[in-house]
């Protein structure tokens, strides 16, 4: 167990949930690992601590999401409003909640549950954080919860829980050991990890591929020290290209594009370069840029995104750069073809 302190906090306030009608939030769209550990703390909560619970992603649900849980069978629900509790799970900011903010002006109680530090700080005052970065995604801190409270975890559950790690750690490539024991853990339990994940991946279509192609044609490439920064402007999928131009070869990848609320951020980063700067993109770009601009951002150390409600695509991706630049504490020089 990572943080046995945090996990005997955690069990002593939902405890108190007992009987509660408690809906289940997630971040807006969903992921992996919000759906995953969605999945295992209702059952936890229905079958031990005797809270009845219902299941919301705010806003439309991701491909990813929907396909996840189709698996796993969970449903939706319409009656939020009816809930005298809710749990918010995997949510750095309570933008991200979208049109369900009002929750936290209910006067009902909120529990928010995540590994990401921007939580400690946008949800302060606003709800009880249960928060501990130590851990690598909310999927892991379900599973400290279950063993703590001696919830046995069938097939089903292993299933969602090794998803769900196994995403939020980029396909275990930022896992560390404890990751991969319980990982091993969850497999051991009879999860088939070739048939499980193909079920879930998703083919990338020809629009998709075009972007990609698209934000390497548009990128600048930045060199700060011995690191190597691209950016691109680029109006949809730039979650997906930011990921291709790290496989390209860039240390750090910023891809930035114009969307319904200003402009929308998505940063990658290997992980020898966290490992060896100690920058967190979550919070030391994209909260920080987002604070800048009016906007909301977080995420991991190696994989975060912004929403920027001010400013231009161009000067926004340069201020990123300025950004990371003072954080390595040398300048940042364009890289000429």
């Amino acid at each position: 167990m990572r943080d046995e302190e945090l996990i005997k906090s955690l069990k002593n306030r939902l405890e108190k949930l007992s009987g509660k009608l408690t809906a289940i939030l997630t971040h807006s769209g969903g992921d992996p690992d919000s759906v995953g550990a969605s999945f295992v703390l209702s059952r936890v909560l229905n079958s031990i601590l005797n809270v009845p619970t219902i299941f919301k992603i705010p806003a439309e649900v991701s491909t990813h999401s929907r396909s996840f849980m189709e698996l796993l069978g969970l449903k939706e629900s319409d009656k939020v409003e009816a809930a005298e509790a809710f749990i918010v799970l995997d949510c750095g900011s309570p933008e991200q909640l979208n049109d369900y903010q009002w929750i936290l002006d209910s006067g009902r109680d909120v529990i928010v549950i995540d590994h990401h530090s921007t939580s400690l700080e946008s949800f302060k005052g606003k709800a009880e954080i249960f928060c501990s970065e130590s851990y690598q995604s909310v999927c892991e801190i379900v599973l400290d919860l279950a063993d703590f409270l001696g919830y046995q975890l069938d097939l089903k559950d292993a299933e969602a829980l090794f998803a769900g790690i196994y995403y939020d750690t980029a396909r275990l490539v930022v896992a560390d050991e404890e990751t991969l024991r319980k990982v091993c853990r969850l497999a051991s339990l009879g999860v088939n990890p070739r048939e499980l994940l193909s079920s879930l991946e998703i083919r990338m279509d020809l629009s998709e591929r075009i972007a990609r192609l698209k934000s390497a044609l548009r990128m600048t490439i930045y060199r700060i020290g011995d690191w190597l920064i691209a950016t691109s402007k680029l109006s949809s999928f730039q979650s997906s290209s930011a990921r291709s131009l790290v496989n390209l070869g860039a240390h750090v990848a910023i891809v930035a594009g114009e969307s319904d609320e200003g402009v929308t951020i998505s940063f990658r980063a290997l992980k020898d370069f966290i490992e060896a700067t100690g920058v967190n993109l979550g919070r030391d770009l994209a909260a920080r840029i987002a604070a800048e601009t009016g906007g909301y951002g977080g995420g991991h150390a190696s994989a975060a995104k912004a929403y920027c409600r001010e400013g231009e695509v161009e000067k926004i991706l340069e201020r990123c750069v300025e950004i990371l630049s003072e954080r390595l504490g040398k300048p940042a020089e364009i890289m000429k073809p």
